[in-house]
């Protein structure tokens, strides 16, 4: 399991198209560069759900979050 990112956090979100051609939809995917670079964090049906979790991921004072 990968080791908590230092903070501050940073991510982004990068549209995807995912499905057949012709018959695509766009998923959401939020990205950062921790563990590695362009790490999958996380994906989201809508860019909406995408923001709230980038949101999360960049938040210090989410819960378990220690100075």
């Amino acid at each position: 399991m990968p080791t908590q990112p230092p903070y501050p956090r940073t991510a982004r979100i990068v549209p995807v198209d995912k499905g057949r051609p012709g018959h695509t939809v766009i998923w959401y995917q939020l990205r950062a560069d921790h563990p590695h670079p362009d790490s999958l964090i996380s994906e989201h049906e809508t860019e909406q759900e995408a923001i709230d979790s980038k949101h999360r991921y960049e938040d210090e004072n989410i819960e378990g979050y220690k100075k």
